[in-house]
């Protein structure tokens, strides 16, 4: 399916959302943003750093992960206890929201979610 370009400039998907994936596990999140660049059709250039962060307040804590493109990034921030993930997937290609919205909701199982859409670009 082609694309239609809407500026050329790129898109910034914000998603916040509830979710019953594996999100305190590293290896789930690592995995995720290795499969979330194929799916969007975007080259990683660096491999996914994912790191888990224990915080005094246990609803806190969780795994951050991140993967580096040469279209720019994807960035997710977990708070397993809560059920609850902020990503961001940036890229100055525009890529197909909806189709991309279909495989986060089925790969995280998101219950829940608010998105925004960014158009880049001036």
């Amino acid at each position: 399916m082609k694309i239609k370009k809407i500026h050329n400039k790129g898109n910034h998907l914000i998603l916040d959302g509830f979710s019953d994936a594996n999100l305190e596990q590293t290896k789930f999140i690592k995995n995720f943003l290795i499969e979330s660049t194929k799916k969007i059709k975007m080259k990683a250039i660096s491999k996914p750093i994912v790191l888990y962060h224990k915080a005094k307040e246990p609803k806190e804590s969780g795994v951050t992960g991140t993967i580096i493109l040469a279209e720019s990034n994807i960035t997710i921030h977990t708070y397993p206890e809560k059920k609850w993930f902020a990503l961001d997937i940036f890229s100055c290609k525009e890529f197909d929201i909806n189709k991309t919205m279909r495989y986060l909701i089925k790969k995280l199982k998101i219950s829940k979610y608010k998105k925004m859409i960014l158009k880049r670009g001036l």
